[in-house]
C-alpha cells in the first residue's frame, strides 16, 4: 500500500476528494483542482512510505476553475433581495464541490469531472489533445437557462432557477439485454448505461438531466443535455423544528432554505405486464432541504427508438414526484445537516440511505417494495440514530462525551466479490472523528461503529506534527474528503493546532492523502496492486490471436449481411480477410473470410482469386500487388505505400512493408497501416496502437470515416485488455 501524500494546498469545501474508475483522484484546492494520478512503478517496494517519498511517485497536475469567459458568465447587476446573492456574484468562484461522473461519458470512454464553484457554475472538465490539458467543455447551467427562459420571463427569479446549489452523479443506468457472441455489439445504453445528472439550484428544483456526447460534436458543445423531469421542494413544515411556526422569523427565514446536499439512490427495474419491450425502472433523490430529508422518486420508462437517426437506441419517459410510500415523518426531530448516501447491493432486502445529523448520523432503511412503490401498503421505514462520541466506550452513559463537529466526509465502499468483503460506510468529520459501519444490520441491535483503518496512519501524522511543534497532544486532525476505488479507501486530512489561536501562511498550507485497504490485512495488498498498478495483460500469441479473431468476425459476419458497400469500407473488410488468411486457425472464420472475399468482388470487381485460395488452409502470406493490380478495376481496396506509392504485402497483423521496404505498424482495430505521424491512439495500459477515429481525415475516404467510426463505437476499448484510450 503507497505511503501517504503531501501536498502544499488546503482543500475548500468538505467532500473535496472525488476519485474516478479510472484512478483519477480530484481535490478541490481554493481556485484549483488538483489530479492525482499514479506513475507506473515496477513493483509495490518503489512506492515511498514517508509522506515526501511517496509524492514523487505520483503525477500531479491542476488547473484553475475559477476563470470564465465574459459569454461564460456575464455581469450581472443587482436584483431583487430574495432572487439575488451579491456573496456569489463577488466570490472568487472557488472550488464547493466535485464529482466524477461514471465512466463512459468523456472522451475514449473515460469520466468527466463535474465541478461546483461559489458563483453556483456547475462545469465539465476533461483532458484534451495530447498534451492532456484539463479544459472546461460544457457549463451546466446554460442548459437550465435555456430550459427556463421559455417560461419564467423575470430575470431576476429566473436567474435564481439557473443558479445550482448542489449535484450529484446518478449510478449508471444499464439497460438489461442479452449477451451474444465473443463481443456484443451493444450499445452504449447497455455497455456505459444512460448517464443521468441530478442538480438542485437555488430554487429549490431537483432536476434531473439526461447527460450524453452526440456524435456529431459541434466545437462549442460537445454535450447535450435533456431535462427529464423538475420537482419542487417548498414545504416548510418540519424545517428548524426550534423555530415558532408562524412567527416573524419563520416567514423571514422561508425563502432562506436551500438544499445543500443530495444523493441519489440504486436503480431498481420493474416487470409490467403488456407493455412489450418497454423497459420501467425507478430511482430516488435524496436532498437535504434545510434540516429535513426529502425523498424524490423518479420513474423511468424506457422504448426502443424508432428513429436511429438522433444517436439514442432508447427514448425516455420520466416523471417525478415526492416519494409517496417513502415517508420520514419521524426525523422531524432531527437536525439534518448532511451529506447524504445511499447503501445497497444485489441480494439486499432493504434500500439504506445516511445522512448526517446534529452530532451523529441516521440510518433509514425501506423495504424494496416501498423504495419502488410497488406496494403502496409497504410503508414501513426504519429509522436509527448513531451518535457520535470521542471516547473510546461508545456510549455517553460510560463517560464518553459526544462529538459535535459536523460530518465533513462520507464515502461507500463496495467490494467487487461480495463474498470477500460486506459494504461499508466510511465517515469523518472536521473535528478529527473518523469511523465506518457495516451493512446490512439489525435494525434492533446497536451495532458498532468500527475505526477505520486509514485513522492508524492519520494519528500517526498527527503525532508527527505535535512532536516537531512541541504543542504538548495540543492538535486535531480534520478530515476533509474520503474517496473509494476498487478496494482502496483515500482520506484527506489537515493537521491544526488545537485550543489556540492559528496563524498559517500558503507556504505552509499543508494537506495529506493517505490510502488504506478495504476489509483485512489479506486482502491489503492485493486492494494495493489493484487501485495503483495496472496489470500486465497477457501477450501470448494465442490470447492476442484469440482477442483479434472477435474483431474479425464482427466485420466479416457484418459486411456481407448488410450488403452495402457504402455501409462498410471494402478496404477494412479486405484488411480483415487478409488478417484472417495470415494468422487464423479458426475454419469458421475462414470460411467467413471466403465468403467476403467473393462480395467484395461483387462489389468492387477486383481479382481476389489468389486470395480466396488460401482461405482453405491457416498461416498463408498475401503478395503486394503490381502497379497495374494498383492502378486496375477495385484498387481502391489495396493497401499502398503512401511514400513510394508500391503495394504492401500481408505477412503479419501486427506491421507492414511495402516492396520498397518502408515499415508501418498496423492498427489494432482495422488492421489497416498507420501510415502518418499524429492520427494515433494509444492504450493507457498496455500502449497498443490504435487509430484515432477523430484524425481520420477526408483524403482517407468518408467511407473509411464512417467504418472506423462505428467500429470504435463497438470495440471503444483495447481489444486486449480493455484499456481506456489516451490520444
Amino acid at each position: 500500500m503507497p505511503g501517504p501524500i503531501e501536498l502544499q494546498l488546503f482543500p475548500s469545501c468538505p467532500d473535496c476528494l472525488s476519485w474516478s474508475a479510472d484512478g483519477e483522484l480530484a481535490v478541490a484546492a481554493g481556485e484549483y483542482v488538483h489530479i492525482i494520478t499514479p506513475k507506473n512503478t515496477s513493483d509495490e517496494g518503489d512506492i515511498g512510505s514517508t509522506p515526501q517519498a511517496a509524492t514523487g511517485n505520483w503525477n500531479i497536475t491542476r488547473f484553475r476553475a475559477n476563470v470564465f469567459t465574459h459569454r461564460e458568465w456575464s455581469t450581472i447587476y443587482p436584483q431583487k433581495r430574495d432572487d439575488f446573492s451579491i456573496g456569489a456574484e463577488q466570490s472568487m468562484s472557488t472550488v464547493v464541490g466535485l464529482a466524477w461522473s461514471p465512466p463512459g461519458l468523456a472522451k475514449h470512454r473515460r469520466s468527466i469531472l463535474a465541478v461546483l464553484t461559489s458563483n453556483q457554475f456547475l462545469s465539465f472538465y476533461e483532458a484534451a489533445g495530447p498534451q492532456g490539458r484539463w479544459t472546461r467543455v460544457a457549463i451546466v447551467n446554460e442548459a437550465l437557462k435555456t430550459h427556463f427562459q421559455a417560461f419564467v420571463h423575470e430575470k431576476s427569479h429566473r436567474l435564481r432557477k439557473t443558479n445550482i446549489r448542489s449535484f450529484t452523479w446518478c449510478p449508471p443506468l444499464k439497460v438489461p439485454v442479452e449477451e451474444t457472441g465473443s463481443h456484443p455489439a451493444f450499445g452504449l445504453e447497455a455497455r456505459w448505461g444512460i448517464q443521468l445528472l441530478t442538480v438542485v439550484n437555488d430554487d429549490n428544483d431537483v432536476i434531473f438531466l439526461h447527460t450524453r456526447r452526440p456524435k456529431a460534436e459541434p466545437s462549442f458543445n460537445p454535450f447535450a443535455f435533456n431535462i427529464l423531469t423538475l420537482t419542487s421542494l417548498h414545504d416548510l413544515e418540519g424545517n428548524y423544528p426550534v423555530v415558532q411556526p408562524g412567527s416573524i422569523f419563520a416567514s423571514a427565514l422561508k425563502p432562506q432554505i436551500r438544499t445543500l446536499h443530495v444523493s441519489c439512490g440504486p436503480w431498481l427495474f420493474q416487470q409490467r405486464k403488456g407493455q412489450g419491450n418497454a423497459c420501467h425502472v425507478t430511482g430516488t433523490a435524496a436532498a437535504v432541504y434545510g434540516s429535513k430529508l426529502k425523498m424524490v422518486k423518479l420513474d423511468i420508462t424506457l422504448t426502443p427508438n424508432s428513429e436511429p437517426e438522433t444517436g439514442l437506441k432508447y427514448k425516455s419517459v420520466a416523471t417525478s414526484k415526492e416519494h409517496p410510500t417513502m415517508p420520514l415523518e419521524n426525523t422531524g426531530k432531527h437536525h439534518l445537516i448532511g451529506p447524504t448516501q445511499w447503501i445497497y447491493q444485489d441480494g439486499f432486502e432493504q434500500v439504506y440511505v445516511v445522512v448526517g445529523s446534529f452530532a451523529g448520523f441516521l440510518v433509514a432503511s425501506a423495504p424494496i417494495a416501498s423504495y419502488t412503490g410497488s406496494n403502496a401498503g409497504s410503508t414501513r421505514i426504519e429509522v436509527q440514530e448513531h451518535p457520535m462520541y470521542d471516547s473510546a466506550t461508545g456510549d455517553s452513559q460510560d463517560g464518553g462525551t459526544n462529538h459535535w463537529e459536523p460530518i465533513s466526509a462520507m464515502a461507500a465502499a463496495f467490494c467487487e466479490e461480495p463474498s470477500k468483503s460486506v459494504p461499508q460506510l466510511h465517515l469523518g468529520t472536521t473535528g478529527g472523528y473518523g469511523g465506518y459501519k457495516e451493512f446490512p444490520f439489525v435494525q434492533d441491535n446497536h451495532s458498532p461503529i468500527f475505526s477505520p483503518p486509514w485513522k492508524q496512519q492519520s494519528d500517526g501524522i498527527r503525532d508527527q506534527f505535535d512532536i516537531d511543534r512541541d504543542l504538548g497532544g495540543l492538535v486535531v486532525g480534520r478530515v476533509w474528503g474520503l474517496a473509494y476505488n476498487r478496494g482502496v479507501i483515500a482520506a484527506a486530512l489537515t493537521m491544526h493546532p488545537r485550543d489556540m489561536v492559528e496563524y498559517c501562511t500558503a507556504a505552509e498550507e499543508r494537506t495529506f492523502i493517505v490510502f488504506s485497504s478495504l476489509g483485512t490485512e489479506s486482502q491489503e495488498g492485493e486492494g494495493g496492486v489493484s487501485a495503483f498498478q495496472q496489470k500486465t495483460p497477457d501477450r501470448s500469441p494465442d490470447f492476442l490471436r484469440t482477442k483479434r479473431e472477435g474483431v474479425l468476425g464482427y466485420i466479416l459476419r457484418s459486411a456481407p449481411i448488410s450488403g452495402d458497400s457504402r455501409l462498410w469500407c471494402p478496404r477494412v473488410v479486405y484488411a480483415a480477410a487478409c488478417c484472417a488468411i495470415v494468422e487464423s486457425q479458426n475454419e469458421e472464420l475462414l470460411l467467413e473470410s471466403r465468403s467476403a472475399l467473393k462480395w467484395l468482388v461483387t462489389v468492387t470487381g477486383a481479382d481476389l482469386s489468389d486470395e480466396i485460395s488460401k482461405c482453405s488452409t491457416s498461416s498463408n502470406t498475401v503478395d503486394p500487388k503490381s502497379a497495374e493490380q494498383l492502378s486496375g478495376a477495385g484498387a481502391q481496396i489495396f493497401e499502398k505505400c503512401d511514400i513510394c506509392d508500391a503495394g504492401i504485402a500481408w505477412y503479419s497483423t501486427q506491421e507492414s512493408q511495402c516492396a520498397s521496404g518502408h515499415l508501418f505498424v498496423r492498427c489494432n482495430l482495422s488492421m489497416l497501416s498507420i501510415q502518418e505521424p499524429g492520427i494515433s491512439k494509444l492504450c493507457s495500459n498496455c500502449k497498443t496502437e490504435y487509430l484515432n477515429e477523430d484524425l481520420i481525415g477526408p483524403s482517407q475516404g468518408t467511407d473509411l470515416q464512417h467504418t472506423y467510426q462505428m467500429l470504435s463505437d463497438v470495440f471503444d476499448t483495447c481489444i486486449y485488455c480493455n484499456g481506456k484510450f489516451s490520444a
